[in-house]
């Protein structure tokens, strides 16, 4: 059983503790790293509870940013890492919750996985009211984390599975006419989409470019494909980004229909 450890608040302190959150997570210090600092991910991932982002400025420290929540309201945002310390503390600079700090610290286990400790202090909170708003935000911090936990997994199990080099390889599906419009299939040791817009088939890769995200989910409009993780789009001819000219969709399996009208991918040459 995990040991919990707690940190609250400094004595004296003027701004008050409201409550803990405490978790074990099946990922890696660098993953949890990855995803603090991953500014990009709060409106795609988290789409219940934030609807924009804009950083303002970011680095190997961390960032700041102006984000919009799902109701509307907008704050702004600034989380520092504390790689020594094994930390990193979230603040409120402007916005409804101006001055609060979200204090995470993050422990890890020697059977593998993490344990993390969030303390959040919350200003202008009169004592009969901390237990409630600590409450409230425990239940915020539990939803985003199985969100962060699902997309963390998923990256960390790409990376270990990811194969050095294509393998050549063809592939017949059948009858065009049967296939639905989105599918994935393994083509050697690459998982390939299959995708019909507009009478037009495309094979991309199954994976963003970007962090591995799962770009098969995908939103499709106006010839582009976006991915659920980052929001990058990617255009269906070419796979060029339109968000950052420095990723692109490389070429991976050519679309062939055949005299008796089935459907044939082919490994696309590197």
């Amino acid at each position: 059983m995990t040991q919990q450890r707690t940190f609250g608040p400094h004595p004296g302190s003027q701004v008050a503790h409201v409550g803990t959150y405490q978790r074990t997570l099946p990922v890696t210090l660098e993953r949890m790293y990855e995803n603090a600092l991953d500014w990009e991910h709060l409106p795609y991932v988290h789409r219940s509870s934030f609807v924009a982002i804009e950083c303002l400025d970011a680095g190997a420290w961390g960032w700041r940013a102006a984000l919009t929540a799902a109701d509307g309201s907008a704050s702004e945002i600034e989380l520092r890492l504390d790689r020594f310390l094994k930390r990193w503390i979230t603040r409120n600079l402007a916005g409804p919750a101006a001055g609060a700090e979200i204090w995470t610290h993050v422990f890890e286990e020697r059977r593998g996985g993490l344990s993390i400790n969030v303390d959040f202090f919350v200003p202008g909170v009169p004592e009969s009211a901390r237990e409630k708003v600590g409450a409230a935000y425990a239940g915020l911090y539990a939803q985003l984390y199985d969100e962060d936990v699902a997309m963390m997994v998923q990256r960390q199990a790409h990376l270990s599975e990811r194969p050095n080099a294509p393998a050549p390889a063809q592939l017949d599906l059948g009858p065009a006419s049967a296939l639905p419009d989105r599918s994935t299939h393994q083509l050697g040791n690459r998982r390939v989409l299959l995708l019909r817009e507009a009478q037009t088939w495309h094979a991309l890769p199954a994976l963003c470019p970007h962090s591995l995200g799962p770009l098969a989910e995908g939103t499709v409009r106006d010839g582009c494909i976006e991915c659920p993780w980052h929001g990058y789009r990617f255009e269906l001819e070419g796979g060029a980004c339109l968000d950052q000219p420095s990723y692109r969709l490389p070429p991976i399996a050519t679309v062939t229909i055949d005299e008796r009208g089935h459907l044939r991918l082919e490994s696309a040459p590197r």
